[in-house]
Formats: C-alpha cells, structure tokens, sequence
C-alpha cells in the first residue's frame, strides 16, 4: 500500500506529538497531562528558565517527566560535556575548569565517569593504517603507585591506534599488549619502531609476537644513551678516546649503506684493546648484541629511524597530566585515558 508524503507526515507529527506518554513506574498508557514545572537549568550561557510538562498515571497515581520519575535536570548536557572535555583536553586544571562553569570539581570527576562510559571506542581506520607502527610507554602514578599506559601509532599517518593501562613496563605487559594490537589492526603488519624500553622489554617480545616482522630500535634514543653515559668533559683522562668511540658508533649506525656499516664496526672491534674504560666496553658490547635492531633500516628503507611521532602523542600527554596531581582510583585513570585517547583521535581525524 502506498502512503503519500502529505499522509506520512501526518502520521509521523501525530506519532510524535499526540501520542499518550507511558508511565516509566507501570508502563501503563493512561496517563494524562498535570501541569508544569518551572525551574532554572545551569547552561553553558548561565542559568536559564526552563518549563517542563509533568504528566499523571491514573493507574498507580505516579507523577512524571520526560527525564523519569523523581528526576529534575539541573545541568544541560551540553554543559557536562564541554566542562569535562575542557578538563581532560586542555591545559586547564581542576579548580580552573570548576571556577569557570560555577561548579565544584566532584561534579566534574563524576561526569568524567559518566561520559566515559557513555563512549564507545573508536574502529581503527583501514584507509589509513600503512603497516608500519610506533610504540612506546608512558609512566605515571596512580594513589603514590606507579603505573604505565603502553601506547601505538601507525608511524606513516600518525593515526592512534591503541593504548593499554598496565602495572609496569616489562615483558609480561608488552606482549599482552601486542597481542592485542595484533588481533585489532586491520591490514598486514610491515614493521615496527620503537626504543629499547624499560629493561629492554620490547627487543625479545616484539620477536616473539611478531617473528617475521622487521623491528627497528630508535637511533636517536640510542645515541642519547651514547651521550649520557659517555663522559664529555675535558678533565677526563679517557677524553680522546671517548670522542673517538662516540664517532664510531654514530659511523656504524648512521652509513648510507651496509656495508659502510659494517665497516665502521669492525673498526670498533679491532681497536677494542684501545678503549680501556668499563663503560666503552659496555658500549661496544651494545653495539655488537643490538646491530641488527639498529640497522634494520638497511634492508628495509620504509622504516623510521626515530619515535618522533608517538613522541609527540606521550609529549601532548605530558602537558596535560604535569597540571595534575595523579589520580586518586584507576577507574579515574581509565575514565581519563578513555576520554583523552578519543579526543586525541578525533582531532587526529580533524
């Protein structure tokens, strides 16, 4: 049977305007209108006058709104979201945000609970997932503890890809957290590039979760390491030589070619005998165990030689967490990392 656009619209306001409001207590239908209530609604723009209809069940004589039985709005939506998305989004702190809206910080943490759970995760975008992956952790406390958020980006078009609230950096959290992020990303994993981790955990783990995936450790962590752990200073009696042994290790993971490379470290190994101090022995024992880590971008010349991306995720992170005093529950810290990482996405989206 066919309806004409003139009778559908009919029907449809009729639906929507005319039709018996149902009881929420006994889910009866006779019910009736009873009156107003007038209120004022705390909103974005201030406190507003508000008029609601109020309806009567003639069954179990319950008195009721839109919002429920016994239930009066007090505050817009549109305000809870913006007090708590300029909380978690921006530089703002606590106390900022709740002399800016005229309300007290419980009112906030409580909607930052309610929120979060009202938001769903996001589905990873195949169109612009490239295979290749950046990861890294970032410590933080929780009630005096210390905590890590393990975190991922797709390393070619810097989209979020996942992140994981763990009790620390080590192997046993790493590999929960690959396995996870395999089982997520939609395409083929080409590579991965990360630093050495805490302990070393991301070298044997990634290994072992993805065997046949080629993984690229950040140079640039490395020669920070080179640089911090080298002395400097012109006092030192090993002063030439520790020039002479941090030119060669940037020679060795720095060539234009493998061979060039692999010049550079039997160089290192010949003169061995020369580096008398224990931290070059150290040094040259790193660079001869973690070569392949180091120059996997030989073979592999679609792999980044730096975190700088996912970097810049945790350095985003870090402005907004240094205006906080830890968190009080993990389930605060869940709420917040759920709502930070969507943001996140979504001006990655934007």
């Amino acid at each position: 049977m066919l309806i004409d656009k003139r009778s559908y619209v009919s029907i449809y306001l009729c639906h929507e305007y005319k039709e018996k409001k149902r009881c929420p207590n006994c889910s009866s239908l006779d019910t009736k209108k009873n009156g107003f209530i007038y209120s004022r609604i705390l909103t974005v723009r201030g406190k507003v006058k508000r008029k609601t209809q109020r309806y009567f069940c003639k069954e179990c004589e319950t008195s009721f709104t839109h919002f429920g039985k016994i239930i009066r709005k007090r505050t817009s939506d549109n305000l809870k979201m913006q007090a708590v998305f300029d909380f978690v989004l921006t530089k703002n702190s606590l106390r900022e945000v709740g002399n800016r809206y005229g309300l007290s910080k419980t009112s906030v943490l409580n909607w930052l609970s309610i929120i979060s759970d009202e938001t769903y995760s996001y589905q990873i975008n195949a169109l612009r997932c490239s295979g290749i992956i950046q990861i890294d952790g970032k410590e933080i406390k929780l009630g005096g503890k210390k905590k890590s958020i393990l975190l991922s980006i797709d390393a070619k078009t810097k989209q979020p890809l996942s992140y994981r609230i763990s009790d620390g950096e080590n192997k046993l959290t790493t590999e929960s957290f690959l396995k996870s992020l395999k089982l997520i990303y939609p395409i083929e994993i080409r590579g991965i590039i990360s630093d050495f981790g805490r302990g070393k955990c991301f070298l044997g783990v990634v290994q072992k979760v993805f065997p046949q995936v080629p993984h690229q450790v950040c140079l640039v962590h490395f020669m920070r390491y080179v640089w911090m752990f080298i002395p400097r200073t012109k006092r030192s009696k090993f002063y030439l030589r520790n020039r002479l042994l941090k030119s060669m290790i940037k020679n060795v993971i720095k060539a234009s070619s493998r061979e060039e490379s692999v010049y550079w470290l039997d160089k290192i190994n010949h003169f061995k005998p020369f580096f008398r101090a224990s931290y070059h022995n150290r040094f040259i024992r790193s660079i001869n165990k973690n070569y392949e880590y180091l120059t996997k971008y030989f073979e592999y010349d679609f792999l980044n030689t730096n975190t700088n991306i996912i970097e810049n995720m945790i350095r985003q992170l870090n402005r907004k967490l240094k205006n906080m005093d830890g968190f009080k529950s993990e389930k605060n810290l869940a709420d917040f990392m759920n709502i930070w990482f969507t943001g996140y996405n979504e001006n990655f989206k934007n």
